[in-house]
């Protein structure tokens, strides 16, 4: 997906707890060519990306109209990008599915969070028939007991063999995307329309195969999808060398 939030200045959901947020380092080589007359500097910038520290000490209020400002909130976001593992903006997308407060919420929020600096974490909660407040989980997870970190059921889920919840909820995103562009590719027709399609099944099934992470499905789906992944490129390929000798799609 692209585009970032980071262009407004500020991540939603992060302006009302600014204060017990960690700062972004930024260091003068990752700032080079956007800080200090190109030549870079060493700052920090509020998880929420609202100000900027100097070396100095100063705080300077983002202005996101600014070219250099401009400049340090995308390279802010790409280094949250990174830590997130390239999933950032998968995130943001997640989460607007999901309501303020929930453990669903929580659980992308806290890795958006801590991909831009942030130390501050989120607890899903609810009031029972009793009248109190309970923490609550994320529907289809588990606690892994080595580390206590959120992840989804499965064969394996204790053994780290099975994805985050914000891990997954970032896939699913990234799925729906190429489900989208599938959709138009079978719309458009044509070359340019199967190409399309094509290009975006093995999109989908590549992100199933384990490309982006090991741990997503089973050892069986990865293995199915692998096969989708050759069947795609096989078809690509003799499309553009004209040689498709049939019109069906692949697998979805």
């Amino acid at each position: 997906m692209k585009g970032s939030p980071a262009k407004l200045g500020t991540i939603q959901g992060t302006a009302g707890h600014a204060s017990a947020l960690k700062q972004m380092e930024l260091t003068k080589e990752e700032t080079k060519g956007l800080y200090a007359g190109g030549k870079g500097a060493n700052v920090t910038m509020s998880a929420t990306g609202s100000t900027i520290t100097t070396e100095s000490g100063k705080k300077v209020k983002v202005d996101s109209s600014k070219k250099t400002h401009k400049g340090l909130l995308e390279a802010r976001w790409k280094k949250g990008d990174e830590a997130s593992g390239g999933t950032l903006n998968e995130l943001v997308a997640a989460r607007k599915k999901h309501k303020k407060g929930s453990a669903e919420y929580a659980e992308i929020q806290n890795k958006i969070n801590k991909s831009l600096g942030s130390k501050k974490v989120h607890k899903g909660t609810k009031v029972n028939k009793k009248g109190e407040t309970v923490e609550t989980k994320a529907k289809g997870t588990t606690t892994r007991k080595s580390d206590g970190k959120t992840v989804m059921k499965g064969l394996g889920a204790q053994n780290d063999k099975t994805l985050t919840y914000a891990d997954k909820q970032a896939e699913k995103v990234k799925i729906e995307k190429a489900n989208e562009l599938i959709k138009e590719g079978k719309k458009e027709g044509g070359k340019e329309g199967k190409n399309k399609r094509d290009y975006y099944q093995l999109e989908k099934a590549e992100i199933k195969s384990g490309r982006d992470n090991a741990k997503t499905g089973t050892m069986l789906s990865r293995a199915l999808a692998k096969r989708k992944v050759k069947r795609n490129k096989r078809q690509l390929r003799n499309r553009n060398a004209g040689t498709e000798t049939n019109g069906t799609t692949s697998g979805s």
